[in-house]
């Protein structure tokens, strides 16, 4: 099938998956130019060298969970990178989650071959693939969830620093103690006081008082 040339990554700690979909992408997709990673790390220094703007991302890793490296490359790269999470872990209890921190879609390891080259087709296409049961899905915890409150909204790292602020820690001092830019803390800042309906830091500790 025809698309545009793109440059993507697979990064992923087992051998076998990440050969297996480096075969069927340049089976299916020969115009793709392909990478692989073995760990997060190394797929970051990937991501930064190659101009990659695909990726197809397990999620546990030997150096831990994937959702704050999601988190941190959808505010580093404001979603020009399309994050396919592709995992055999359930879609229900996980893709929320990462889609909520940034990725573009999920697609389970135990689909089908045939089901798994549509997936990755209208990925490439449209930057963004769910199974039509994780729409139903979403669509459902849409309507439970139409009077949730504000906190609710936050996202696990953006409680985490939330937390942090009311607590009294300075942008420096998040940034030293979660590993990330100053400049990140300052972006999740914004996002919470956003979300919150908020201006100043007062007015979290009053939020925090009330929830």
């Amino acid at each position: 099938m025809e698309i545009d040339k793109k440059n993507v990554i697979v990064i992923d700690d087992h051998s076998i998956v990440r050969q297996g979909i480096y075969l069927l992408l340049k089976k299916h997709f020969p115009e793709i130019s392909i990478f692989e990673a073995s760990t997060l790390n190394e797929g970051r220094t990937i991501i930064k060298r190659e101009n990659i703007n695909f990726i197809i991302l397990d999620i546990n890793f030997p150096e831990g969970n994937s959702l704050n490296f999601v988190e941190n490359l959808s505010l580093e790269y404001d979603g020009d990178i399309k994050i396919l999470m592709f995992s055999a872990l359930d879609e229900g209890i996980y893709a929320f989650k990462f889609i909520k921190a940034g990725a573009s879609g999920f697609l389970s390891k135990l689909s089908e071959p045939e089901d798994i080259i549509k997936a990755f087709s209208k990925f490439f296409e449209s930057g963004k693939y769910m199974s039509e049961n994780l729409k139903e899905k979403l669509l459902d915890n849409i309507i439970r969830k139409n009077n949730i409150t504000p906190i609710e909204l936050l996202s696990l790292r953006e409680l985490e620093i939330a937390r942090l602020l009311a607590a009294g820690l300075s942008n420096n001092e998040i940034a030293s103690k979660l590993y990330i830019h100053k400049s990140t803390v300052s972006t999740y800042k914004t996002r919470i006081f956003e979300k919150l309906g908020i201006t100043n830091i007062p007015a979290l500790l009053n939020f925090f008082s009330l929830n």
